[in-house]
């Protein structure tokens, strides 16, 4: 597909190099080749390149944004869709070291079943690149609640690969991504996918994040909540 777009062959082919297999999971050639279509030309300085569109699904949008990378990036995008009212349905994240560069892409939906219309989008992007620029949010709303899972594996790298299973909620992913730049833990790859009514949600992060205190921040303390 992109052999057929306008980005070079060998940026294409850079971006797609040793691409991990946490961003690629379950998305179809045409979602990738958008995501490598939107670095194409190279980012300035200090841009944060957003693209909004109508998805597959009814009443949902397709974003993704492009912006160098730093710590709490996650965190600002997906504040900035809770605060706009968006639930994430499903998201990636990914970066490019030797660029400096991070790529989110997220499936959002309105649970109020909003309209999407081309102006609520322009505004959705004007928010996300605000976001991203100035940092999240901060009335972020996020009610914790049981049953929460949380594991924490050693990866290579002297990176974590964490992985959470709780409740599907509005500001959740928000939630995970916020208390791990507070615990000064950059997110290198990361993907959310909906599991029933729960949530599954798989980052590999540079730092070590402690399992039980995300588990409790993540919980009700009243739930009966498993562990492991």
């Amino acid at each position: 597909m992109l052999a057929f777009s306008r980005v070079p062959r060998e940026l294409s082919d850079e971006l797609l190099d040793d691409a991990p297999e946490l961003w690629l999971r379950g998305e179809s050639p045409d979602v990738i080749a958008g995501d490598v279509a939107l670095c194409h030309p190279p980012l300035s300085a200090r841009e944060v390149r957003v693209w909004c569109a109508p998805a597959l699904i009814a009443g949902a949008l397709r974003v993704s944004v492009l912006a160098y990378d730093r710590p709490g990036l996650l965190a600002a995008t997906t504040g900035a869709l809770a605060h706009a009212g968006l639930s994430v349905i499903q998201a990636a994240a990914m970066t490019w070291p030797a660029r400096g560069w991070a790529l989110q892409r997220a499936l959002v939906a309105d649970p109020k079943a909003r309209s999407t219309r081309p102006v609520e989008r322009d505004l959705l992007c004007a928010q996300l690149r605000a976001a991203v620029r100035d940092g999240p949010m901060a009335d972020i709303g996020f009610t914790a609640s049981g049953p929460v899972r949380v594991q924490v594996t050693p990866a290579a790298g002297g990176r974590s690969a964490l992985r959470v299973r709780a409740p599907d909620r509005p500001g959740l992913l928000w939630a995970i991504s916020a208390w791990l730049e507070r615990s000064e833990c950059n997110v290198v790859v990361a993907r959310a996918t909906p599991a029933g009514e729960e949530a599954d949600d798989a980052f590999l992060v540079e730092g070590e994040p402690d399992a039980d205190e995300l588990w409790a921040y993540l919980s009700d303390a009243s739930a009966a909540v498993a562990r492991r």
